[in-house]
């Protein structure tokens, strides 16, 4: 047996295993889409696949039929979840990946399943689809990604679950599973992604060596009327070095700290107010 063909049998390998736990998704008047079944009755593909809410349909990989409901959506990740009998899980789920690694984008349109081979081009916080241009975390896989096979999984090739396949401006993208875990919880919760809302414009400024312990804070330059920032009593002129235990230098770190686990909670908002350092206790809402 050859070098390739044994690297041949492994991919195929591969791509049987993966085969179990990835289905097809009826959700749209055009050509299918694919899914991945994340956990037992729970089945995840892309949101804009999902043209309608309801007489969406799962084809398991015997063919069989199932109904499936929309259990909720995450536009800005393109994600969603879908609730569909008692299917079996997802099996091993990779380790971050590494730019260089091969990997193989599953599809299943229309029932069939199907394949393109390609390697890992980049990863880390790129941009997508979030508002008000924000960045999260994807891979860039260097490959085709064939019509019916958003929303299907990337794999290692070894078989490893690696992320969501789906696109983006027109390149080819996959949502990583550890972005993926979090989301799934909570549309299995709330049936959408909570969004916390502070309520403030603010920029990066340097900070005095002894300040904080920090180099850089956020300067409030705009307080929405009536926002949870208001309310709390920001004011612009601030300078917001800390949100409950996580530090605050640029936007970045209030992106991260503003969390959905924190909607309708109150918190310590550290700041920095004509040079004395002050805490605010605001109620975090939800955009």
């Amino acid at each position: 047996m050859t070098a390739n063909e044994a690297r041949n049998i492994g991919y195929a390998d591969a791509v049987e295993a993966a085969g179990a736990w990835t289905v097809g998704v009826d959700a749209r008047r055009r050509y299918g889409a694919t899914g991945i079944v994340w956990s037992t009755g729970v089945v995840i593909t892309a949101d804009h696949v999902v043209e309608r809410d309801e007489d969406i349909v799962v084809i398991l990989p015997d063919g069989k039929r199932v109904a499936a409901t929309l259990a909720g959506r995450d536009p800005a990740n393109d994600l969603a979840v879908l609730r569909a009998g008692d299917l079996p899980a997802s099996a091993l789920r990779a380790p971050n990946p590494r730019v260089g690694d091969l990997c193989l984008a599953i599809g299943r349109p229309g029932g069939y399943l199907s394949a393109a081979l390609g390697i890992i081009s980049a990863t880390g916080a790129l941009w997508g689809r979030r508002r008000r241009g924000d960045r999260r975390p994807v891979i860039r896989p260097d490959l085709t990604l064939y019509p019916g096979f958003s929303g299907g999984p990337l794999i290692s090739a070894s078989g490893e679950l690696i992320g969501m396949s789906t696109t983006d401006r027109g390149g080819v993208l996959a949502l990583p599973v550890a972005e993926i875990e979090p989301i799934v919880t909570e549309l299995l919760a709330h049936g959408r992604r909570r969004r916390a809302y502070f309520g403030m414009t603010s920029q990066p400024v340097p900070l005095p060596d002894a300040e904080a312990g920090q180099q850089t804070g956020l300067l409030v330059v705009g307080v929405e009327p009536e926002s949870p920032a208001a309310v709390g009593g920001l004011m612009v002129g601030d300078i917001v070095v800390g949100i409950g235990d996580d530090i605050i230098r640029d936007t970045d770190d209030l992106r991260d700290a503003l969390s959905p686990d924190l909607v309708g909670k109150t918190t310590s908002i550290r700041i920095l107010r004509g040079g004395v350092a002050r805490s605010l206790d605001v109620t975090i809402g939800e955009l």
